[in-house]
């Protein structure tokens, strides 16, 4: 009966655990806070492959002279 309970027990000891953690990552993934810096984050690589985007398609013949020399 032993052999039968101890499984039994730490297999619902561990799922409990596992569920507590859980609800613990899910309530800080999804707090304000974090919210706002995935949003900051977002926004910035948005705004770099943007830039990237342009910067290809700029040919090198219509950058100015001066700048070219620097």
């Amino acid at each position: 009966m032993l052999e039968t309970l101890i499984p039994l027990v730490v297999n619902k000891s561990v799922e409990v655990f596992i569920g507590i953690l859980l609800e613990k990552f899910c309530k800080w993934l999804l707090s304000d806070a974090n919210i706002k810096s995935a949003n900051n984050f977002w926004k910035m690589q948005i705004l770099v492959l943007y830039l990237d985007w342009v910067l290809r398609k700029t040919p090198l013949k219509d950058i100015p002279e001066e700048s070219q020399d620097q």
